[in-house]
């Protein structure tokens, strides 16, 4: 009788795509508890900074185009005229603040997330 020729796809092949499929799983499982939501919540950006006309103009117009977290990213970064003339810049590519809040808002990024 002739043997049944093998591919060479025997139980050592059919053992790794198990591994495969079970670390697949487990990444999986690992992430989706990872990123699911908890009744504990960080403090975010916005609680970080104080109250005041600044963060009033920077709440309603530097978060109009971007996520506050890319604002406080820049935490210890610019100093006072580095805030000011990316304020100006915002505003020339259409950030809602009139030129009477430039200097306030300058202002508040310099003290609140300013170089110190």
């Amino acid at each position: 009788m002739a043997r049944a020729r093998t591919t060479g796809f025997g139980l050592r092949a059919a053992g790794g795509i198990l591994r495969a499929l079970l670390w697949l799983g487990a990444t999986a499982l690992t992430t989706s508890i990872l990123l699911a939501p908890s009744g504990i919540r960080a403090a975010g950006p916005e609680e970080d900074l104080p109250d005041g006309e600044g963060k009033k103009i920077l709440l309603s117009s530097c978060t109009s185009c971007h996520d506050l977290s890319e604002v406080t990213k820049f935490r210890g970064y610019y100093d006072r005229r580095q805030w000011r003339d990316i304020v100006v810049t915002m505003m020339e590519y259409g950030a809602p603040v009139d030129e009477k809040q430039v200097d306030i808002l300058a202002d508040y990024l310099a003290g609140n997330l300013g170089k110190q």
